[in-house]
């Protein structure tokens, strides 16, 4: 019946904003028992990330402390755990600076670059306009992106994130972006609904640094701590968000419909006093 209470756009919005607030909490699905716990996933992750710092495929992490009593805004259901982003990610990699890359580098139809405003809903929406030459994309061979890797933005609307295809893979992550490698588990897309959490996008929006433009450092992002689910329960969250945005989507249609409908009445009723 939300259709009866919400009668504009804003109220819409507001609905999604507090779907996606109760889905990072565990209180938009129920806890299944039998669930393996996140902690499993947590210790896959950081036998994996030792591995890969062994053989040399990525740096050695710097130890981050627990999460504290005063940064937890909520009780945990049952199979969760507190972690700092640092300790979900395999590898941060910031993407390179204006001083590496300029405007004149980019051409037509090369290899694409990665920015910000390429980062639409979760989605890559490229601009062919922004690539670079095939010559210039080998020295900037270390922000080349694969796919299962997230980019992130670093300056702007920080929060903004976007998912690496297969039809991505090669491309490059762009200045005022970060990339980051995930243990092949990991739920990017439930990744993606804590990043798109009002709360998260707060504290991130108030511990950036920058004066003209908002800009995020990897010390503010790996210290990060959100709420982790088990790995079953992630997928039924998405699952069931992915369900009510849909109801959200067709309750704008239905909105914008009837708008247009009162509009041409209105129309009418004038032509006929007229």
């Amino acid at each position: 019946h939300f259709d009866l209470l919400l009668d504009r756009p804003q109220a819409i919005d507001a609905l999604e904003q507090t779907l996606l607030q109760l889905a990072v909490r565990g209180l938009l699905v129920p806890q299944d028992p039998a669930d393996e716990p996140a902690s499993v996933l947590l210790q896959k992750i950081r036998a994996e990330k030792d591995r890969l710092i062994a053989a040399g495929q990525i740096k050695k992490d710097k130890p981050l402390s627990p999460v504290t009593d005063e940064e937890k805004p909520f009780e945990l259901p049952v199979g969760w755990e507190w972690v700092r982003f640092g300790e979900y990610f395999f590898e941060l990699c910031t993407g390179p600076f204006g001083s590496v890359i300029h405007k004149e580098d980019y051409v037509e139809g090369g290899v694409p670059l990665i920015n910000p405003s390429h980062m639409i809903g979760g989605r890559i929406s490229h601009d062919p306009s922004v690539s670079v030459s095939l010559e210039m994309s080998i020295q900037l061979r270390a922000y080349r992106l694969s796919p299962g890797d997230v980019v992130l933005a670093r300056r702007g609307e920080v929060g903004r994130y976007a998912l690496v295809t297969e039809a991505q893979d090669g491309w490059l992550c762009g200045t005022g972006s970060f990339f980051v490698k995930l243990h092949d588990s990991c739920n990017r897309e439930f990744f993606g609904l804590v990043l798109e959490d009002p709360d998260l996008r707060r504290h991130l929006q108030g511990e950036s640094v920058g004066s003209t433009m908002v800009n995020l450092n990897q010390r503010i992002l790996v210290e990060t701590s959100m709420a982790l689910p088990p790995l079953p329960e992630q997928s039924r969250i998405v699952t069931r968000v992915t369900e009510l945005r849909r109801l959200c989507a067709d309750l704008r249609q239905r909105l914008a419909e009837r708008e247009a409908v009162q509009a041409r009445l209105a129309e009418a009723l004038v032509q006929q006093v007229a």
